[in-house]
C-alpha cells in the first residue's frame, strides 16, 4: 500500500510539473521540445497493456505501466512525446530497434547491468565480431541474446536511445543504448517515474535550458 501511495503522489506531481515546464519553456528551447511540445498521446487502456503483455509473455514494470495508463502514452503517429531528448515512444513502437524478433527476445533475461566491465560487454558480441559470414538468423539470435529483455523508450538522436529493463534484478531501470554498440550506460534513477520526474525537475531548475544535451546517458 505504501508503494502504491508513493506512486500516486508521484503521478500527481508529474502531471503538475509537466504543465509547469510547458509554461516555463514556452519557446521550446530545451532540446527536443520543438518536436514534442510537451504533449503526450492519450493513455492506453489496461486491456491494451494486458494484450501487449500476453503477446510478448512479459510484465511491464509498474512505474512505467502507471505512466502510460494514467498520464499518457507516446506521441501521435509514433512521433516522440514529451520526455528527455527527442521524447518517448508509444507502447510497442520500435520493438525491432534492438532485436529482430521481439516475439522471441523481448522477454529474454536481460544481460545488462550497471557497472558491467568492458570485457563483459565485448564478450556479448564476440560471435558477431569474429565471424563475418553469419546468417541473418544467427545474427538476430546473437543480438537478441545481448539485448533481450529491453524495451525501447525513445530516441536521443543519432544512434542513441533510452530503453527500459523489463526483467531481472534491474527491472524498471532506464538504460541508455547506442545501437552502434558502445557500452550502455544506466541512468541513476530507480524506475521510469523517477527518471521522468528528474527530467522535469532539471527543466524547472533551468539546468536543461542552459546546457546543450550531453549525448548518450540521460
Amino acid at each position: 500500500m505504501e508503494v502504491a501511495n508513493s506512486f500516486e503522489k508521484q503521478l500527481t506531481r508529474i502531471e503538475f510539473k509537466l504543465a509547469q515546464v510547458k509554461a516555463i519553456d514556452s519557446d521550446f528551447r530545451v532540446f527536443g521540445a520543438g518536436g514534442h511540445k510537451y504533449t503526450l498521446g492519450p493513455p492506453v487502456t489496461e486491456a491494451d497493456v494486458t494484450a501487449f503483455e500476453r503477446t510478448y509473455s512479459l510484465v511491464l514494470p509498474q512505474a512505467y505501466r502507471l505512466f502510460i495508463t494514467r498520464i499518457g502514452n507516446g506521441g501521435q503517429d509514433h512521433d516522440g512525446a514529451a520526455g528527455p531528448y527527442l521524447g518517448i515512444f508509444s507502447l510497442g513502437w520500435q520493438l525491432r530497434l534492438l532485436v529482430g524478433r521481439p516475439e522471441k527476445y523481448l522477454n529474454y533475461p536481460c544481460r545488462l547491468f550497471p557497472g558491467m566491465s568492458d570485457a563483459y560487454w565485448d564478450n556479448l558480441f564476440v560471435s558477431i565480431s569474429s565471424d563475418e559470414l553469419l546468417t541473418d538468423e544467427v545474427y538476430d539470435d546473437e543480438m537478441g541474446r545481448a539485448f533481450g529483455g529491453i524495451l525501447p523508450l525513445g530516441s536521443q538522436g543519432c544512434s542513441f536511445y533510452h530503453c527500459l529493463v523489463l526483467n531481472g534484478e534491474h527491472a524498471g531501470r532506464v538504460v541508455n543504448i547506442d545501437i552502434t554498440l558502445s557500452k550502455p550506460r544506466f541512468s541513476p534513477d530507480r524506475n521510469f517515474l523517477d527518471w521522468y520526474e528528474r527530467w522535469l525537475d532539471e527543466i524547472i531548475s533551468g539546468k536543461l535550458r542552459q546546457l546543450k544535451p550531453a549525448w548518450f546517458g540521460y
